[in-house]
């Protein structure tokens, strides 16, 4: 994370050499979010996942090649990807509920027309701060608990693809409001893969206490048949992208 933070640190300072053509402002959204995995998505009645919602906040820089290119540079402090799950008596009986915290950096080419519209598209380079887990069973028994440390059992990184679009709207002559449209889905995995049951236990031994059911990792172990069999797990949301920006020098274009 210290390498990707000195290569914004410089690409920042390149760009600061011809400020006015740059915006700097806040960014922030509402997401829909899914933690994608194939023996999931399998697996019977007793484990379905359930709509999820995480928001996004941060800041952005916008740097313009002209009137038409530029390049966008996210630094999303806070970026929540969640999953809901369900089950009924013959799986998890309950509601858990697995809350992953993201220090998000998208690095977005960008093509603006004439009319303010734009499209971006580019990488995403997700760092794990946290991931909680929590339990509601069906009966309210003594085996709930609510946001339980299970980080150690998820990848501490992750790239995504990142696309987008919308509108730039200039309310002044240096101040613009942005309103769209931002995807993504991630290419490398979010759940660890463990080799057997052992290794897992071996890294994760607080599961035998019962305080943490890490479903979300077991889940992605798990076949339909009840195998152990490992499935990636990929981060997908998707939702409304809002920002403000100040532009530094010269007049607004649409």
């Amino acid at each position: 994370m210290k390498k990707a933070l000195l290569t914004i640190a410089v690409v920042l300072a390149g760009l600061s050499v011809q400020a006015q053509n740059i915006r700097v402002g806040l960014t922030g959204g509402l997401n829909s979010t899914w933690l994608m995995n194939k023996n999931v998505f399998d697996a019977n009645d007793g484990l379905d996942i359930a709509a999820t919602f995480g928001g996004r906040i941060g800041a952005e820089a916008i740097y313009s090649f002209n009137d038409k290119t530029g390049l966008s540079l996210g630094l999303n402090f806070i970026s929540m990807n969640s999953q809901k799950y369900s089950g009924d008596e013959t799986g998890l009986d309950g509601d858990l509920t697995t809350k992953l915290k993201y220090f998000d950096v998208p690095l977005l080419f960008r093509l603006t027309s004439s009319g303010g519209t734009y499209f971006e598209i580019g990488p995403q380079f997700g760092f794990l701060g946290s991931a909680k887990e929590s339990f509601e069973s069906s009966d309210n028994s003594n085996f709930d608990y609510d946001d339980y440390d299970v980080k150690n059992a998820f990848e501490s990184t992750n790239i995504a693809l990142v696309f987008g679009f919308g509108v730039d709207i200039d309310v002044s002559e240096n101040i613009f409001i942005t309103a769209g449209l931002r995807l993504g889905y991630g290419f490398t995995d979010v759940t660890k893969e463990y080799d057997s049951t052992l290794d897992f236990l071996a890294d994760n031994p607080d599961y035998l206490t019962g305080e943490g059911q890490y479903l979300t990792t077991l889940a992605a172990h798990t076949d339909d048949d009840g195998d152990f069999n490992y499935e990636k797990t990929s981060r997908v949301f998707g939702g409304l992208n809002l920002g403000v920006s100040y532009k530094f020098g010269g007049t607004a274009t649409k």
